[in-house]
């Protein structure tokens, strides 16, 4: 899945165009060429050949992604048995849920296509495609939330405990730990997960699969601050009061493409992979 807080950035235009002004004042030409160069080649580093030749490792031709163990790729579902098995899971979440906390669910999106779900040959990190195609199900959305804390951990050890019948680690909360107070209260509502308006987390799963979760509880919204954001507009799909539930992977491998999957990772076997670039 991708970093915790991208969702959470936001993005004020006008500093960061003064900012990339500046950058491009103070960085020489050849370093902003080097840059370039270094993106379109992408990762590479220096092997040793059984003959004691060194070789040039191309990571951009890597067939996995960074972070997921090509064996456990090997290993696990296609993206469509991982999206059925995930949707199986979620269902067995809503009844789990509803029995314990009386919560009720929403009706879906009408009119999501595969095309929603899927998408085919995502980046590596090494500078190029890989192999995989990531998987993004439909959110789950439930008609309320548990208020209380208490409540919250009580609906957090359920998906626990189903998702481990499915192989995952035990959920944790996000914990933006590089905030700051000021950061938590403007973002999340409050400092701490028992005051804030959204507290989210995620279980993780074999082969790059994880099941995120985030309550979102405006009666802790004091202040009105989160009316715009949780507030759906006239027509649209959301629940402002809420626990949702969303099955995803990372990058999962089609059947059809596992022979050729196993015949690019040859030349990697065995080798340390690099750090994946920033985009």
């Amino acid at each position: 899945m991708t970093d915790d807080n991208a969702r959470h950035k936001r993005h004020r235009w006008l500093m960061g165009a003064f900012l990339l002004m500046g950058l491009l004042v103070a960085i020489p030409a050849g370093e902003i060429a080097l840059g370039m160069i270094s993106q379109a080649v992408g990762r590479t580093t220096m092997a040793t050949n059984p003959d004691g030749t060194q070789r040039t490792v191309y990571w951009r031709d890597y067939p996995g992604i960074a972070g997921v163990d090509p064996q456990k790729t090997l290993d696990g579902p296609t993206p469509e048995e991982g999206y059925a098995a995930g949707q199986g899971m979620v269902g067995e979440l809503r009844s789990a849920l509803s029995k314990e906390l009386q919560l009720e669910w929403a009706a879906g999106q009408q009119g999501q296509s595969d095309a929603d779900v899927f998408q085919e040959r995502t980046t590596n990190w090494f500078g190029g495609e890989s192999l995989l195609a990531i998987v993004n199900a439909p959110t789950s959305q439930s008609t309320g939330v548990p208020r209380a804390w208490g409540d919250k951990q009580r609906a957090i050890q359920i998906i626990g405990k189903v998702t481990a019948r499915y192989g995952y680690e035990a959920p944790r909360l996000d914990t933006y730990d590089l905030w700051s107070d000021e950061d938590r209260i403007r973002e999340l509502g409050g400092p701490t997960p028992e005051t804030q308006v959204i507290v989210s987390g995620r279980a993780l799963g074999p082969a790059g699969q994880w099941l995120s979760f985030t309550f979102q509880d405006p009666s802790k919204d004091k202040e009105g601050r989160f009316d715009e954001r949780l507030w759906p507009t006239d027509g649209s799909f959301g629940q402002p009061n809420t626990l949702m539930l969303s099955y995803g992977a990372n990058g999962l491998l089609h059947e059809a493409d596992r022979e050729e999957f196993k015949k690019r990772m040859e030349p990697f076997k065995g080798l340390t992979l690099p750090a994946p670039l920033d985009s």
